[in-house]
């Protein structure tokens, strides 16, 4: 059996999950049954900045190809 991954990673493989598919965090919530308000601030808050970060890395990508995404401007 595998190990089993710590929260943040699973937030990670959430996020790329929902970023893939286009699916934001509050449809996910909505499906699950889930009121955004009783769910934890931390965690929301690590997967929006997850979510956040590939978006700006998905747009870089877009912008400058991707040799030369992450290169400093």
């Amino acid at each position: 059996m595998a190990d089993s991954m710590n929260a943040a990673r699973v937030r990670i493989a959430v996020a790329q999950l929902l970023y893939q598919k286009g699916i934001d965090v509050g449809s996910l919530y909505h499906a699950l049954g889930i009121d955004p308000a009783d769910a934890d601030s931390d965690a929301l808050s690590h997967l929006a900045g997850v979510l956040d970060g590939m978006e700006a890395a998905a747009k870089a990508i877009r912008d400058h190809g991707l040799e030369g995404w992450s290169k400093p401007k």
